[in-house]
């Protein structure tokens, strides 16, 4: 039986990030976002150096190497869900904290994944508060369907190319909407080691390339509906030479193989929606209160009091399918009690994509609430709707989680007790 109650250190860091979200989030992101410069809409450096000071820049990462060594994902959802109700486009930090985290203590993921790396990278990332690193994937050409497990034709897939020359490799090819980019000390690029075979199984490896590596240069920043305090931009590398040791795991490993390290990140975002979904209630369960028509708050109104009871029904469902993913994912990585539990391989999946759909349909509700202010800039409401839209894109997007679950959804996989997948 699956015991969802928070521990002290749970609580504490609860109520550190919502402290740090009313205090240091909430204060500049409206004026962050509404600025027109989307380089200068960013939350970087402005807020990381806080987030470090108060240690949630690197909660994530080992004591070893100085950080605070919070590993389970059920953890990371929660503090997720306290940044992103005081902007969504924050927890970009977790993220990027986790990924290095898990690349780098990956024994499987050698050359790179070694002692000699994570004493320089982890400590060099506890050390400096405005480290980040970015996770370079989709191209102009090639999106999507480097998530599609069941898409594994050589001629779709990464366009950018690492062609080994002795002891090292030459990358070439561009890279869009990766976030962080000119601001993270180290990119993890994804690209094509072998064309004759498709990304999923193998042809795509995975390289570890720093911000001042020969060959790496910086395109246009993306200017996005929304999540704007989170930086996209695009990632250019002409003749870019690393070494091989920068290799992570073996050369074509695919996708499968490689993704299987990057855990946490579906859920974390999952959460994420859940802490904005609960921003724009809030807001809406406010106004509610003393916007008065015919007489009386509308909140004490029927048809307003009904939808706002949607709205709450919907966003304690979602943060219970949330986190009930995330303390399966924890369960088959870590354990209980000695032993490891199989996850079903659909679940993060199918709850990320609820989440990201609930979150747009209570911001919805939120600014129908809200009538004609609801549109306007001087209100909250309509930045947590553009947020929220955004992020249907983001990560290979809703449709993407679909398809995803798809092959989980077979004859095949329900007679076979959904074990299809499992780790």
């Amino acid at each position: 039986m699956a015991d969802y109650r928070l521990t002290d250190e749970q609580l504490a860091l609860k109520q550190m990030a919502h402290e740090f979200a009313v205090k240091e989030i909430r204060p500049v992101a409206m004026e962050l976002d509404h600025n027109p410069d989307p380089a200068k809409s960013a939350y970087m450096p402005r807020l990381i150096e806080k987030a470090h000071k108060v240690g949630l820049h690197t909660m994530s990462l080992p004591e070893k190497y100085g950080g605070g060594g919070i590993e389970d994902l059920y953890t990371h959802c929660i503090v997720a869900e306290e940044l992103s109700w005081g902007d969504r486009g924050f927890v970009g930090i977790l993220l990027s904290a986790t990924k290095i985290t898990h690349l780098l203590m990956a024994d499987e993921l050698k050359p790179f994944a070694c002692e000699e790396n994570r004493e320089k990278w982890l400590r060099a990332y506890c050390q400096d508060p405005t480290f980040l690193i970015s996770t370079a994937t989709t191209e102009p050409d090639s999106g999507s369907e480097n998530n599609i497990t069941t898409y594994n034709d050589p001629k779709g897939g990464y366009r950018t190319t690492a062609v080994r020359k002795g002891d090292e490799y030459i990358l070439n090819g561009n890279k869009i909407f990766v976030s962080n980019i000119g601001w993270a000390k180290l990119n993890f690029v994804y690209a094509r080691t072998d064309k004759t075979q498709g990304v999923q199984e193998g042809g795509a490896s995975l390289f570890a390339v720093p911000i001042d590596a020969p060959g790496v240069s910086f395109g246009q920043v993306y200017d996005k509906i929304g999540y704007r305090l989170n930086l996209n931009r695009e990632l250019i590398l002409q003749d870019c030479r690393i070494p091989v040791s920068n290799r992570l795991g073996p050369e074509s490993a695919g996708l499968k193989r490689l993704r299987r390290y990057m855990r946490g990140d579906t859920l974390i975002n999952a959460a994420s929606m859940v802490g904005l979904a609960r921003a724009a209630y809030e807001a809406t369960l406010e106004y509610a209160q003393i916007r008065i028509a015919c007489g009386r708050p509308i909140a004490e109104h029927q048809t307003i009091g009904v939808k706002l009871l949607d709205m709450w029904t919907q966003i304690n469902a979602a943060r219970a399918y949330v986190l009930q993913a995330a303390w399966a994912v924890d369960a088959a990585w870590q354990g209980i009690d000695g032993e490891k539990i199989p996850v079903d391989p659909k679940l993060s999946q199918s709850a990320s994509y609820y989440a990201h759909e609930m979150c747009v349909d209570v911001c919805r509700a939120a600014m129908e609430v809200h009538g004609g202010v609801g549109a306007m800039r001087d209100y909250p409401v309509e930045m947590y709707m553009r947020n929220a839209v955004c992020m249907l894109h983001s990560d290979g997007g809703v449709i993407n989680k679909r398809v995803r679950l798809l092959p989980y959804l077979s004859a095949e996989a329900v007679s076979a007790g959904n074990g299809a997948g499992r780790r």
